[in-house]
């Protein structure tokens, strides 16, 4: 008997957007599912795109916010079901340093966005993989 299971693989790129307000740095974050998940701007990779368009691309459309890359942060992965099919999900990641713009969320994608005090975002992340990126950036920062 066949297995009727697929799996798909997704590539999608998103940004770390960092801001410091009197020397505290604050983490650009999406709320989604009725502001009950927050987490960092991402979406998928267009063809012909480089995964740091598009992540700047994403932070621009979802934020309303201008930033400029900084640095690769790391590639997460993370698997999810949508009905029979498992998709196979990479995330390509990179810290950004804001440059412009009010932040406005995209309400056709997500249902808010809001600066986040870095340490708090700890908290308010709903996602460990990309949790992980935040304390990586706050061990960075504390040993800056």
């Amino acid at each position: 008997m066949a297995d009727s299971r697929r799996t798909r693989n997704e590539y999608s790129a998103g940004g770390l957007v960092l801001s410091l307000r009197n020397g505290v740095p604050f983490v650009a974050m999406i709320a989604t599912r009725g502001r009950t998940r927050w987490g960092l701007p991402k979406g998928a990779v267009s063809e012909g795109e480089t995964p740091a368009d598009a992540a700047l691309r994403e932070v621009r459309e979802e934020t309303g916010l201008e930033a400029k890359i900084v640095k690769p942060l790391e590639t997460i992965q993370y698997f999810f079901r949508v009905g029979d099919t498992l998709i196979r999900k990479r995330v390509e990641f990179f810290l950004m340093q804001y440059v412009a713009g009010e932040i406005t969320p995209q309400l056709s994608e997500v249902d808010d966005v809001e600066w986040v005090e870095l340490g708090e975002s700890l908290e308010r992340s709903s996602f460990e993989s990309e949790r992980k990126l935040l304390e990586l950036v706050m061990a960075e920062a504390a040993g800056a």
